[in-house]
């Protein structure tokens, strides 16, 4: 992609989010990460009469028609279901899944990463309880890959690159609009922020390191472990 084209492609961006050079660049290196992924992908796996796996026995990804296919979700056993656009799923669909359904537009000026804390919690929670769930949209292009991409960098990678990579190499359709994408790197950034030991963290580390002592992860009570809300079982709509 030549800088004209990269140019007016982002206009739109500078207006809404008003991002930074480095953000922009960000933003390049990934398009270009994706284009260049995308062509070590096989033909072969370019079908989407299925949802693909993300990650084995636990995370789908797919479109509307495939939510809304009950065959499909009892022969994948899928039970949980997270719903991001704006067409509400069927009763009968309703009624045999945990849906959480988030209305949002595919639009680069719509707000998207306020909705990862509660999607991340939802996601985790099916992963604790060991159930499988599908996240999509109507293509199964931009939405809901913003939603897949937010929870692989939370709790599986520590790169939105090393997330993205992984995306698109198990979804070649993966694409985010612009906007999203944007909206990804700085979720990036919160989470490196959230990830960074305090001064007092670091002193407190410092001390148990120069006394010698050290706690076994085997040895910690399963009650401090991190815990995740469960919805209850009804349509959340936001």
């Amino acid at each position: 992609m030549n800088d004209s084209d990269w140019n007016t492609m982002v206009i739109p961006l500078k207006f809404i989010w008003r991002p930074t050079e480095n953000e922009l660049n960000s933003l390049r290196n990934l398009v270009s990460l994706r284009m260049a992924q995308r062509e070590l992908i096989p033909v072969e796996q370019k079908d989407d009469t299925k949802p693909s796996v993300i990650i084995d026995n636990f995370l789908y990804h797919g479109n509307l028609q495939h939510a809304m296919n009950t065959k499909l979700l009892e022969e994948l056993n899928i039970r949980r279901i997270v719903n991001v656009c704006d067409c509400k799923l069927n009763q009968d669909i309703l009624d045999r899944c945990h849906v959480l359904w988030i209305n949002v537009e595919d639009d680069t000026y719509t707000d998207i990463v306020e909705y990862f804390a509660m999607t991340n919690r939802f996601l985790q929670s099916c992963c604790k309880e060991g159930q499988r769930v599908l996240v999509h949209c109507q293509m199964g292009v931009s939405r809901s890959s913003s939603i897949v991409l937010a929870y692989l960098m939370k709790y599986h990678y520590g790169s939105l690159d090393e997330a993205y990579q992984y995306l698109v190499g198990r979804r070649r359709c993966a694409e985010p609009n612009l906007g999203f994408l944007l909206q990804l790197i700085r979720y990036e950034r919160e989470l490196l922020d959230e990830n960074k030991p305090t001064d007092r963290q670091s002193t407190d580390k410092e001390k148990n390191s120069s006394e010698g002592s050290a706690i076994s992860t085997s040895t910690l009570n399963p009650s401090h472990r991190s815990l995740c809300c469960w919805p209850s079982r009804r349509t959340v709509n936001m």
